[in-house]
């Protein structure tokens, strides 16, 4: 009878998201599920535990998937619900500690500033995991986002059911999160799918082939020329894989080789944009004015992004290129249909597939 029973709105819903979500990937989907699990394997966590999961998070382990595959996405699996009292004392405990009532006040004067075992010196070790223990008693993790921050799902107690921000290694306590796994899972979900959207709608991909390849390290300036296009310029690309530095040889990027890429300008500490909003173009819309890749564009701005993730950024249609380039990071700058803007600045291209 459980096995036929009607699927609740809430992992309907998700099952929409997910379909929406893995239809945006031309394979490589980022977000891979374990299988789910049977009513049989919760029940047997539950009596394990001596606890009762919240129906929204249990709805989700039969129907969806028993966590994700692939570490710091949201939830992990149920095997890994210790991995924050695990990680804190650093040895192997029961799941009896579950079913003991959480209590945010002595979870937040365990980790918070105001306590600091250095300062007092009759505080075992012993007496310190105690402390962490009872602290995170009726807590389930969700969520490990490495260097002792952690998302946890309370079991027992009053706040049963809601999920909680912990930052067991820092000094910063405890931050609400959400009264509920589907509130909050919905909301991260809906995250994932934004962020995607705003990436496929920001990013206007061309062809290009390789004509010269300046080397530097990490990064590499590459002069190419547009395909079916007798347009020459050069752009720096990041290659965290490939280290060489000027005069060596590199065989990732190699002149002839054809490369898909997009064109961006970032606003950061040290590549600073300089930028002008202009009346008139009466300039070239696109100048290479220094070592590098430094640029100088005139672009218009022929349309807003629809998907927003901030940052500040606005696609500016440059005519030399014949194509937009993403403008992120500068502070302050209120754009509108219509301008027209010279951005002086390092001219970067982000590469999705090199052949050969």
């Amino acid at each position: 009878m459980r096995d036929t029973a009607p699927k609740s709105a809430f992992i309907t819903k998700v099952e929409e998201m997910l379909d929406q979500y893995r239809s945006l990937y031309d394979g490589d989907y980022p977000y891979i599920l374990n299988d789910c699990l049977t009513w049989e394997q919760i029940e047997q966590f539950e009596a394990s535990a001596h606890i009762v999961l919240p129906q929204d998070y249990k709805d989700f382990l039969l129907h969806i998937g028993n966590g994700v595959q692939r570490a710091k996405q949201f939830p992990l699996s149920l095997s890994h619900a210790k991995d924050s009292l695990e990680s804190s004392i650093q040895k192997t405990v029961g799941l009896e500690y579950m079913s003991l009532p959480f209590s945010l006040e002595k979870c937040n004067s365990c980790f918070d500033d105001d306590f600091d075992e250095t300062e007092d010196d009759t505080v075992t070790d012993e007496a310190y995991d105690h402390m962490i223990i009872e602290a995170l008693h009726g807590t389930i993790t969700l969520h490990n986002d490495g260097c002792g921050y952690f998302i946890v799902m309370i079991v027992s107690g009053e706040l049963s059911g809601k999920l909680y921000y912990i930052d067991t290694a820092n000094g910063q306590g405890t931050r609400f999160v959400s009264d509920s796994f589907a509130e909050y899972y919905l909301k991260w979900l809906n995250q994932q799918l934004t962020r995607r959207l705003a990436y496929l709608e920001q990013n206007d991909k061309f062809d290009c082939v390789i004509t010269d390849v300046k080397l530097g390290g990490n990064v590499r300036d590459l002069h190419v020329r547009k395909m079916n296009h007798n347009f020459l310029f050069q752009f720096e690309y990041f290659c965290p894989n490939d280290f060489m530095l000027e005069g060596g040889y590199s065989e990732y990027t190699k002149v002839h080789d054809h490369l898909v890429t997009s064109l961006y300008m970032e606003h950061i500490s040290y590549s600073v944009l300089e930028v002008t909003h202009v009346e008139i173009r009466t300039e070239p819309s696109i100048s290479h004015v220094g070592e590098r890749s430094l640029h100088e564009v005139i672009g218009r701005v022929n349309r807003l992004f629809t998907h927003d993730i901030g940052g500040n950024c606005f696609p500016l249609y440059v005519e030399g290129l014949e194509q937009e380039i993403l403008i992120k990071g500068v502070k302050d700058l209120v754009v509108s249909v219509g301008d027209v803007y010279k951005i002086r600045g390092r001219l970067s291209g982000e590469v999705y597939r090199i052949t050969r």
